[in-house]
């Protein structure tokens, strides 16, 4: 098992010169949404420098907050315009890496719940965002989420509370102290006159304790280490704890930067760059390559069992756009990262980039023409969807009958005294029911409360029915997984196909049009 030292940072995003999450937090928010944003305080219109990484952005609300807020430009222009300071700390930003191999929908589910307790359950106001991007150069991905929150609590009419109140220290009678003047040593008073006593202030909420980041960090890390757990990455563990703490001695990689990774996604060298390759080089007893995981494992082993030879003997248009695509994109495909439905159910994402095992799904597909891809996504469609339908369905009534069966566990234990009360007549009856008064209540307590959940109009109480509809139910749920799984699996395929056909397209353009200015200025040389 490799263990990954997760990689995150908290920073505050401010006016003041040492704030290092930015200086907007609108220039903020339209960075990590990837939109465009105006600010009403310093009246710049903020474009973001890229979108096709995006994979989902979202603003989660306290239910004190007004419906307004769910408008990023709303919540972060009222955010700066609150503040009046030329130095004023607007937001804090929390950035946290996420595992490659997941899909799209985890991510967001589980960024979802850990942005849900974590923040918006104490009252911030949050906005998240994930993000996917590609190295150009060695085509790892770099799933990753970016989290925005409010540092000012909100009152219960929605608006802006201080972030900080004054209070008074008192003495060992609770009365409160005297400011004295030392020059004098009688108490100051202001220029109202008015006497001036000793206080403080704190903070009106504990959302900037320095202990919160490292509590962050392990929730986090616990929630990755167990949705991994379940879907079945047992190969990773990831690690809260700084190299530090570990007692390693081990050296970070440093913040490489807005501007640096974007050179080093265009496969530029920077000097940030070359620090944390030479880090990385340094930390080579740590790094250990990850193990992918694939989803469709079963489906994916049948493919790999075809002879790539035999697979290459087949001529058709799909097999000559994948060569085609991989010689111009350094041996791998294009994956688009939004609008993809079926591309964002697959947790190993990097597979559907491998011209090999494109063409050997394809071999095995039997499809020789992009029609054929249609047909095969039209028909599978109508599948999944019957499928997926069933199983949503059946996950209703699995929920049901987990509810009563739930609420017969709290009402069982009580059965037997009712029996026993109900065998005794005369003085024996009034006896048992005196001594069992208490068993006897809590018994017609969780009797009724079964009957409130019971829907069907008998009312009838029917444990072992229950309980063999809803493992049947379960059992749908594992065999129809697998069917699931591999119609996913065929239809992800069918979307890469699909856009690399139009992405080679453009490609071609680019280079005939380069070809035509380089004859172009060929031949004014000529003249």
């Amino acid at each position: 098992m490799t263990v990954k030292n997760i990689s995150t940072r908290a920073q505050i995003c401010g006016r003041s010169a040492n704030c290092h999450g930015g200086h907007s937090a609108v220039e903020q928010a339209s960075y990590i949404g990837r939109v465009k944003m105006y600010s009403e305080y310093d009246g710049h219109t903020y474009y973001p420098k890229y979108s096709e990484d995006l994979v989902h952005s979202e603003v989660m609300l306290p239910p004190n907050a007004p419906s307004e807020f769910t408008d990023p430009a709303r919540l972060w222009n009222s955010v700066e315009l609150s503040e009046k300071q030329n130095n004023a700390q607007l937001a804090r930003t929390f950035r946290v890496e996420l595992p490659n191999d997941w899909s799209y929908e985890l991510a967001i589910e589980v960024m979802k719940d850990f942005v849900q307790r974590n923040f918006v359950d104490k009252g911030m106001c949050a906005e998240f965002a994930i993000h996917d991007s590609e190295n150009k150069k060695s085509g790892q991905h770099n799933l990753h989420s970016h989290i925005m929150l409010t540092l000012r609590s909100l009152d219960e009419k929605g608006h802006w509370m201080p972030k900080q109140k004054k209070i008074y220290i008192l003495d060992e009678n609770g009365d409160r102290v005297p400011l004295i003047d030392k020059k004098t040593g009688i108490q100051k008073v202001d220029r109202q006159n008015r006497k001036q006593w000793k206080c403080s202030t704190v903070p009106t909420n504990d959302w900037g304790n320095k202990d919160n980041v490292k509590i962050w960090r392990k929730d986090l890390v616990d929630t990755i280490n167990s949705v991994n757990e379940k879907i079945g990455i047992t190969d990773q563990f990831w690690e809260h704890r700084s190299f530090r703490e570990q007692g390693l001695d081990i050296l970070p990689e440093i913040h490489l930067g807005e501007k640096a990774s974007a050179m080093e996604r265009a496969g530029i060298h920077t000097i940030r760059g070359d620090i944390n390759r030479d880090i990385r080089a340094r930390n080579a007893v740590i790094e250990n390559a990850r193990a992918a995981y694939d989803e469709a494992k079963e489906l994916l082993s049948t493919i790999a069992s075809i002879p790539v030879d035999i697979v290459k003997k087949i001529v058709n248009e799909i097999l000559e756009i994948i060569r085609m695509v991989a010689e111009r994109n350094r041996n791998r495909l294009k994956l688009p990262v939004v609008g993809k439905k079926y591309i964002s159910k697959i947790f190993n994402k990097s597979s559907l980039q491998d011209p090999v095992f494109l063409e050997k799904f394809v071999g095995m597909m039997g499809w020789s023409t992009f029609d054929d891809i249609k047909t095969y996504m039209a028909e599978t469609e109508k599948k999944y969807s019957a499928i997926n339908d069933t199983r949503i369905r059946f996950q209703k009534r699995s929920d049901y009958l987990q509810k009563l069966i739930d609420a017969y566990k709290l009402y069982e234990p009580y059965i037997k005294y009712n029996k026993e009360l109900w065998s005794k007549t005369g003085r024996e009856f009034k006896q048992y029911k005196k001594q069992h008064m208490e068993e006897l209540t809590k018994y017609d307590i969780y009797r009724e409360r079964l009957k409130d959940l019971i829907t069907e109009p008998d009312k009838k109480i029917q444990i072992s029915k229950w309980k063999e509809e809803y493992e049947n139910i379960q059992n749908y749920f594992v065999t129809s997984k697998d069917e699931l799984n591999g119609l996913v699996t065929g239809m992800a395929v069918s979307e890469v196909l699909l856009y690399n056909k139009d992405y080679l397209k453009l490609m071609l353009e680019n280079e005939s049009h380069k070809k035509r200015d380089l004859h172009m200025e060929r031949g004014i040389r000529d003249l």
